[in-house]
């Protein structure tokens, strides 16, 4: 009988991730942490597809009011196409870049996004844009994955989002 013979994507072509990154948003000097998932497919030797979503929340203490001046709250998503520059049976490299989507709501207490009696101001919209990030991913036990991502979200209207997370998940 001959031997089982696997796609040229490998045996495990998908991979299954959950992850959590710490967050630093441009405007206002945000902070905080985004918690998300992620599915890829190689669809070849090399290459892959992928989707993300994440919950991100962050905020910004002002010690002079002694209150939370800016508190985001953003329900994310990507699609995305990657390369891996280095792949072998212990460690992965990975490129990725695609568009992306995402629910903000905010409460914004700055004179400039507020009113200057100190009141609040909240925003609920809709964004789009695009994500790049770089990622690796090192074998752990039979079919699991542990690894970093730095990742960067740049939407056509509110703070762009930079993260670097951890992330542990398995193939199949």
């Amino acid at each position: 009988m001959a031997p089982l013979k696997y796609s040229f994507a490998g045996k495990n072509p998908n991979t299954l991730k959950a992850g959590i990154g710490y967050v630093w948003l441009s405007d206002y000097d945000s902070q905080g942490l985004m918690f998300y998932n992620s599915y890829s497919h190689a669809i070849g030797k090399r290459a892959g597809i992928g989707a993300n979503f994440g919950l991100l929340n962050a905020s910004r203490y002002d010690d002079t009011k002694q209150i939370y001046s800016i508190q985001n709250t953003f329900y994310m998503g990507s699609l995305d196409l990657m390369f891996e520059p280095l792949k072998n049976e212990s460690v992965v490299f990975r490129l990725g870049a695609g568009p992306a989507i995402r629910h903000r709501a905010e409460i914004n207490s700055n004179a400039e996004d507020g009113t200057v009696d100190g009141s609040v101001k909240h925003i609920r919209t809709s964004d789009v844009g695009f994500n790049g990030y770089i990622e690796n991913d090192f074998n752990i036990l039979k079919n699991g994955v542990a690894g970093g991502r730095v990742e960067y979200f740049y939407f056509t209207e509110g703070s762009p989002v930079f993260s670097i997370g951890l992330h542990i998940g398995f193939k199949f």
